[in-house]
């Protein structure tokens, strides 16, 4: 089995890159990226420990890019983490990750919420604030009743707390992670337009800017969605991929080792991914 698609402590997972590659292996998984946001901090120790425990490792990253409307994440995968040029650029990206964090914030405190950075760095230890954490922090306080419940009152696109950030363009994340010696995936494709007809083209303007593969195979799509995203891959030439986005405690119910597919597409992608 494969999955291309989770999170560590690096970014907002609760595992750590070691630990997660022994819960791969345990989850009866063959092939597994460590895909954490806009940094590959944690993909030295993750491949290390795919090798010992006899895990095919991939360095990978997920990339917010910047739309109109909607939500684009690329991933990055089988890339040199060590690229300097791309290593700048995932720089820049954390710069602005610590911009926004420090404008929920002031967001915060000016409606009068009672949230402080030391409770919400707590749920992120020495590792990269999302927003993950500050919903984690509000949960603790008795502010929201849940992960989700803080997304949809205060930390989701247009929700009271919610500030913008900085990302690149959808045409400079695939380069960048070519540019390194990767392939680009499009993630959980719905979240940029739920409208399959509608989101086709849209897929389509992607491949023709080097997208190699997209997410057909992923933890919430029912087999009809599935289905269709398969026929968009089929028609415009891109490798479907399989990804749970696994994150662990703030996703309790997506686990690793859930989507078995085909033998041939697993051979697409490891044929993609040079493994």
């Amino acid at each position: 089995m494969i999955d291309l698609h989770t999170h560590s402590t690096a970014s907002d997972g609760s595992l750590s890159p070691r630990e997660l590659a022994r819960a791969g292996k345990a989850a009866g998984l063959d092939v597994m990226a460590l895909t954490d946001h806009d940094c590959a901090k944690g993909v030295d120790d993750f491949l290390d420990e795919c090798a010992a425990v006899g895990l095919v490792g991939v360095p990978g990253i997920e990339l917010s890019a910047e739309v109109p409307q909607g939500q684009l994440h690329l991933v990055g995968l089988a890339f040199d983490p060590h690229d300097p040029a791309l290593t700048a650029k995932f720089a820049a990206l954390l710069d602005g990750r610590a911009a926004r964090n420090r404008a929920i914030l002031r967001a915060f405190q000016d409606n009068g919420l009672p949230l402080s950075w030391d409770e919400v760095r707590a749920f992120a230890g020495d590792e990269l604030v999302s927003r993950v954490h500050f919903a984690q922090a509000l949960v603790a306080k008795g502010l929201a009743d849940d992960v989700k419940d803080a997304f949809a009152r205060f930390l989701g696109k247009g929700a009271l707390c919610y500030r913008d950030r900085f990302r690149y363009s959808p045409a400079d994340c695939i380069a960048m992670v070519h540019a390194a010696g990767g392939v680009a995936v499009m993630a959980h494709p719905l979240s940029l337009e739920p409208d399959l007809a509608a989101l086709e083209p849209k897929i389509a303007d992607l491949r023709d800017l080097g997208l190699d593969a997209m997410e057909c195979f992923y933890s919430t799509y029912d087999v009809e969605t599935t289905v269709a995203l398969l026929r968009i891959a089929k028609r415009l030439g891109l490798v479907p991929s399989v990804a749970s986005d696994f994150h662990g405690a703030p996703k309790p119910n997506i686990f690793l080792g859930r989507l078995p597919v085909a033998p041939d597409t697993e051979a697409r992608l490891r044929a993609l991914l040079r493994l």
